[in-house]
């Protein structure tokens, strides 16, 4: 794809982390597992979220597993508490010990042994970068972010299946083809526009009560997913992709920035500014972006 604007280096390698976790999700679809188990929709949305643990969140995940004839001990993408605070608090309360079901990226660990499940591979080694799932999930990456496979970098994420790198510029034209289905085979496109509907539709399920993702997503035609260490990917149907990186990884900056890209681009967007509120809700600072790219004004 073509640079339409940049700001930092395009070229600039970043790992995508959770923002790839549509293109992970291709092989549910390609392989036929979707079709076979019969996952609904806003399964195939949790498939690609990092997702808050809130109740419908841990439904979704749980009904994948169960139609796939699994349970949540098959789940090895590790525990932590609820990202949203009032599931966190009640898992507390309640002297719980988080699951891995509550892991944000429960919905993707499901899905990728569900396709084991469908294919007859190996349930127990399907983080292993050399598992055939995830020998196909770099293929298909590479493929449809412009690259070839040893062009991608792979290491391992936090939730311990392969995280990918590639340059800004591969990743934001791989979100625009999942955003249109253009420039890939038939059978790929198709898979790519079943994942862009499903997210769509049920942008709740990405994310969550007030994540940017879903935030984004319901007040927008836009494909967005969010990922560690400040990262955000966007997929328009009008054509054109944006990544965007914080190199220092700070999440806060995220929202200003891209409030800022996407109100360049001619999407209505809130206010890029965001308030800083002490511990009396008072506003005591405001972060607010230095994005003034020239010739941006769509």
């Amino acid at each position: 794809g073509n640079v339409i604007e940049a700001v930092g280096d395009p070229e600039a390698y970043i790992y995508a982390r959770s923002s790839a976790k549509p293109l992970q999700a291709l092989p549910l679809v390609l392989s036929g597992a979707a079709e076979a188990f019969g996952l609904t929709d806003r399964e195939l949305a949790v498939a690609c979220a990092s997702h808050n643990a809130e109740e419908p969140h841990l439904a979704a995940v749980r009904s994948i597993l169960k139609k796939a004839g699994l349970t949540e001990d098959d789940l090895q993408s590790g525990a932590h508490l609820p990202l949203y605070e009032p599931e966190a608090d009640g898992l507390i309360r309640n002297g719980e010990e988080p699951r891995p079901v509550h892991g944000n990226c429960s919905g993707k660990h499901a899905g990728m042994l569900a396709v084991c499940v469908h294919e007859g591979y190996e349930t127990s080694t399907y983080r292993d970068p050399g598992h055939p799932l995830q020998r196909s999930i770099l293929g298909l990456i590479a493929e449809v972010c412009g690259l070839r496979e040893d062009e991608v970098l792979v290491a391992g994420d936090n939730c311990g299946v392969p995280a990918f790198a590639l340059p800004l510029r591969s990743f934001a034209t791989g979100l625009a083809r999942v955003a249109t289905g253009t420039a890939l085979p038939d059978e790929l496109a198709g898979a790519a526009l079943r994942i862009r509907d499903a997210m769509r539709e049920h942008p709740f399920m990405v994310a969550g009560t007030g994540r940017l993702d879903t935030d984004l997503m319901d007040s927008t035609d836009l494909l967005v997913k969010g990922g560690a260490e400040a990262v955000l990917a966007v997929g328009s149907q009008d054509g054109w992709g944006m990544a965007l990186k914080i190199s220092d990884g700070a999440t806060r900056a995220v929202r200003p920035a891209a409030l800022a890209v996407l109100g360049g681009m001619g999407v209505e967007v809130p206010d890029a500014v965001s308030s800083v509120r002490g511990l009396r809700g008072e506003t005591v600072g405001e972060i607010w972006p230095l994005i003034q790219a020239p010739g941006w004004t769509r």
